[in-house]
């Protein structure tokens, strides 16, 4: 039996390894001369490209075609589901290119006839540079048939043209949003992309792009133009959207100048002039705004319905599926919307939970600001209220110089010594089933400095304080036990990553709590050894891989051990943070029984690889992933988990076996709502 499971689990580890998206793959085409040359003309130009500053003048033209009050709770569409169903926005804007696709954005004049010249659905500018080189074009989704890497997932045909370029259609060999169809104009001498058109899907938009490249020196990987036309439909809803956006504008307005709301400035810096519509939409947003007025200004009898619509509907029901974000000179602020289905997830053992965050940034010089980041969150199994405010001073961003302040409340933890002592203590066996003795809230403080001495070196240095409190303090001073513990603990952490970026990151972590201190009545020693990698594998595939270990090592180790790399997590983040690193159907009280523990977690993460042969389904299966996971314990037997999940635009799923040995234990399932994720 032994050797089978090994045998079992070596071919999954060995699938994850090698299993290739050769699925996909058909015969090579005979002539790929000019994909060769689109993959040289990359590199060639790749490495001369430098950071550059451009001017972007962008348009967006929305006409809701249909719509219903679904349309009201989804982030960024709360102002086309409420005014008209016309809508135009302009902005000039500052962009600061670090490469071709990672950009910052300063807004310097915008107009527009929506209210408070905000933008409905923020995704779109996702649209705004598409890197039609790179190996995806929108952030790790859609992938490019110009890139070496992923040729195996589309055909191309071509067609010589007259003017020495030539025309390279792509298709992809399975229908997935994940891939496009459309052509390329392709300067055939150079293998210069000059102008392509792309059709597919992205985050419940169906869109048809058309990109100019530039022809300028020095920005030949930059567009000179994007036009696309999108369409969003969702449960009855549909918004068509016409977004243009030109780059390297002449206009260079002064630094001073910030989200300055002004049409006249507008029409004296526009690049191209408005079409017969854009002027349509403006001219009756004009003409009813002027009609407004005139009624407001003859209407001398205070309207209290008014008042009320716009507190319960414009503010309160605003705030309820949007975010608000807010920004000034030295500080910005974002609360999340309080409905949104992205902070909901199930999981067998921890039940169902849903979590709210806020985000607030005060600037005091480019090199010093402060993080406030709480994040709230609510577990319904346990009718448990969770709360993590995190306040960051950052002092020296070039060495990740930063102090910290954490204030929070972990998961109930368990210390089942409580109940032998009661027992020892009254030479007999008292049934404490479902009394809950041996659970504690757990509330903490952590204080702690971190600085980077050399680049692949960061040294942490703090207090950790614990305030464990019993969920029946009257039972436990029944039974002449005390009802609270408190621990003061120093520790240090070191981070070492000796490749950079380009290998696994090492950390090693100590802490020891001094009784005596702070009211401190727990004493023990707690040293930890973690090691994580996320190997990237071209092709947008991901090795993840973990191997940790910790111990304690005082006498009162038997009261609450709490590791900081093996714990239970209580506000998850989802598919991207913790379903690679953690155990999904290990229940919350054996993180806390065992004095030390080894443990390894092992995933491969890959777009196009099995799910996506399922018809209708796999259209719309983004990527998949494999998990192997185990964790040696004391008193237990080697606990494995192994698993398969898949995420797309709807949610992120997971099914997960777990077994002691080679003995089945459950089968569970675990989902995240990952609609309206990039909202």
């Amino acid at each position: 039996m032994r050797k089978s499971f090994l045998s079992a689990v070596w071919m999954i580890l060995a699938g994850m390894l090698f299993c290739m998206p050769v699925s996909v793959v058909g015969k090579e085409k005979n002539d790929t001369l000019i994909l060769n040359r689109i993959y040289e003309y990359l590199k060639a130009n790749r490495s001369e490209f430098k950071p550059l500053v451009d001017n972007v003048y962008m348009k967006f033209r929305y006409n809701v075609e249909k719509r219903n009050f679904g349309l009201w709770l989804i982030p960024n569409t709360y102002v086309l589901a409420k005014d008209p169903r016309e809508y135009i926005r302009e902005t000039y804007t500052k962009a600061t290119f670090t490469d071709t696709h990672h950009f910052d954005v300063n807004a310097e004049v915008v107009t527009g006839t929506m209210r408070g010249d905000r933008i409905g659905m923020k995704t779109l500018l996702d649209f705004m540079t598409p890197n039609i080189y790179n190996m995806a074009f929108y952030d790790g989704h859609v992938l490019s048939p110009f890139n070496k890497w992923n040729h195996h997932y589309y055909h191309f045909t071509q067609i010589r043209l007259m003017n020495g370029a030539t025309r390279l259609d792509f298709r992809p060999k399975l229908y997935n949003t994940q891939l496009l169809n459309g052509y390329a104009v392709v300067e055939t001498e150079t293998g210069r992309i000059l102008r392509t058109v792309l059709n597919g899907e992205f985050d419940m938009i169906t869109f048809r792009t058309e990109i100019t490249q530039s022809e300028d020196e020095g920005r030949e990987l930059m567009p000179a133009k994007c036009n696309t036309a999108a369409t969003f439909r969702f449960m009855g809803n549909r918004v068509s959207v016409l977004f243009n956006a030109f780059y390297n504008c002449p206009t260079n307005l002064s630094d001073s100048i910030n989200s300055i709301s002004s049409r006249e400035m507008m029409d004296s810096i526009r690049p191209v002039p408005l079409n017969r519509l854009d002027k349509q939409i403006y001219e009756t947003y004009d003409r009813e705004h002027a009609a407004a007025d005139s009624i407001a200004a003859l209407d001398t009898i205070p309207h209290k319905t008014n008042f009320w619509k716009k507190i319960f509907w414009d503010t309160i029901g605003e705030t309820l599926v949007t975010p608000i974000d807010a920004e000034a000179r030295n500080a910005s602020f974002r609360i999340y919307p309080i409905i949104n289905p992205l902070y909901a997830d199930y999981s067998p053992t921890k039940g169902f939970r849903y979590k709210m965050k806020l985000r607030t940034t005060f600037r005091f010089s480019d090199h010093r600001y402060l993080n406030i980041e709480p994040t709230i969150g609510y577990n319904f199994k346990q009718s448990q209220l969770y709360f993590n405010i995190p306040i960051r001073m950052v002092y020296n961003p070039k060495r990740n110089g930063y102090a910290e302040i954490i204030y929070g409340n972990g998961n109930r933890i368990y210390n089942s010594t409580v109940i032998e002592e009661i027992n020892e203590a009254h030479l007999d066996t008292i049934d404490f089933s479902n009394t809950h003795m041996d659970e504690f809230r757990d509330n903490y403080l952590r204080l702690f400095n971190n600085i980077m001495i050399f680049d692949w070196l960061d040294i942490e240095t703090g207090i950790f304080v614990h305030q464990r409190k019993s969920v029946v303090p009257e039972m436990m001073r029944q039974y002449g036990v005390p009802e609270e513990y408190r621990s003061f603990a120093p520790t240090i952490g070191i981070k070492l990553q000796p490749w950079l970026n380009k290998g696994p990151l090492f950390s090693f972590d100590w802490e020891e709590s001094i009784k005596g201190v702070n009211q401190s009545n727990l004493e023990y020693t707690r040293w930890e050894f973690d090691a994580q990698w996320k190997y990237k594998i071209p092709g947008l595939r991901v090795l993840n891989m973990r191997l940790g270990t910790g111990l304690y090592t005082s006498k009162s180790t038997e009261y609450f051990l709490d590791f900081s790399n093996f714990h239970d997590e209580n506000l998850p983040e989802g598919w991207n943070d913790d379903w690679s690193g953690n155990f999904q159907l290990l229940g919350g009280r054996e993180y806390n029984e065992s004095k030390y523990y080894i443990r390894t977690n092992v995933s491969y993460e890959s777009p196009l690889l099995l799910a996506t042969w399922i018809p209708y389904l796999g259209k719309y299966i983004e990527k998949e992933r494999f998990y192997i996971s185990g964790v040696l314990l004391e008193r237990s037997r080697p606990y494995y988990e192994i698993g398969y999940g898949f995420t797309n635009r709807y949610i992120s799923a997971g099914a997960f076996a777990s077994f002691r040995n080679t003995k089945f234990e459950e089968f569970g399932v675990k989902f995240d709502f990952e609609l309206f994720k990039r909202w």
